[in-house]
């Protein structure tokens, strides 16, 4: 009787463990869903609120807007000190936008828990809608900055950029945005820059792309390209191994490992130049 108990008992647990398990699981499987479905970005119409910078504003209905794939001066915010012409920046964008219906395109959440999108606004004398960022490249008043996630209408941002950078326009007629050299980067660590040179050797070292914009990789500005982002250059036409001796510009955040470097993660952070 004991021992016929005792058989019974630990597979009656069994199937009770099983049976929790399953629901744990499909529980799992449904709070997924849920969250993917209630983090899929809000892209209805809305006019501004509030204008914080020159790349970031407030809906009325509290959505927080990040334009996407650019880059404006920074403002000052509590003990960090604000870009110069960043009151400039955001007063451009401010009429842009002001009394408009805003339309988004290609939305990314980023971590401030915004949406980066390309922004359209309605315009009473045109059918044709004005694309924020393209005005506000064509302008002057913000970079191109790509990323990963959001690299939509690169191409076209960079025409526009290249220029209002020919004609000075905008931020572009202020020393502290001009493109940066490669021997004088390493005093701009720790901010987002454009730079442009000539790389005198690109090597393939444990399946990682560097690009050395001098003779000793130890303090000279590099490029790196991590094995797995090396694709997505080689589908665009980008071999990186063939580009020793090439005229290059690249953007992003400018870091410090055995002098300034900069890592880049997908092509359109890097221009071929003509020789």
């Amino acid at each position: 009787m004991n021992s016929s108990v005792h058989k019974f008992t630990p597979l009656r647990a069994g199937i009770n463990r099983r049976a929790v398990l399953c629901s744990w699981v499909c529980a799992a499987f449904a709070d997924a869903a849920l969250a993917r479905t209630s983090d899929k970005p809000d892209l209805t119409p809305g006019r501004v609120a509030y204008v914080s910078s020159g790349h970031g504003f407030t809906l009325k209905n509290g959505r927080k807007i990040r334009l996407g794939s650019i880059e404006a001066p920074k403002m000052a915010y509590e003990d960090v000190r604000g870009e110069p012409l960043a009151t400039l920046a955001r007063k451009a964008l401010y009429a842009i936008v002001q009394n408009r219906i805003l339309h988004f395109e290609d939305p990314v959440p980023d971590r401030y828990s915004r949406i980066k999108a390309q922004c359209f606004v309605e315009q009473a004398e045109t059918k044709e809608p004005l694309w924020v960022q393209g005005e506000m490249i064509r302008l002057g008043w913000a970079r191109v900055h790509t990323w990963q996630d959001d690299h939509a209408r690169a191409n076209q941002l960079l025409i526009l950029e290249e220029a209002a950078r020919a004609n000075k326009s905008g931020l572009w007629a202020e020393p502290y945005y001009a493109v940066r050299k490669p021997e004088t980067i390493g005093a701009a660590i720790g901010s987002f820059q454009i730079v442009q040179g000539r790389i005198i050797d690109a090597a393939l070292v444990r399946k990682r792309v560097y690009l050395n914009f001098g003779a000793d990789w130890r303090k000279d500005f590099t490029i790196s390209i991590a094995p797995k982002d090396v694709r997505r250059f080689t589908r665009v036409g980008i071999v990186l191994a063939g580009l020793s001796g090439a005229r290059v510009r690249a953007r992003g955040l400018v870091r410090s490992q055995n002098g300034p470097i900069l890592y880049l993660n997908h092509p359109e952070a890097l221009e071929v130049l003509p020789n």
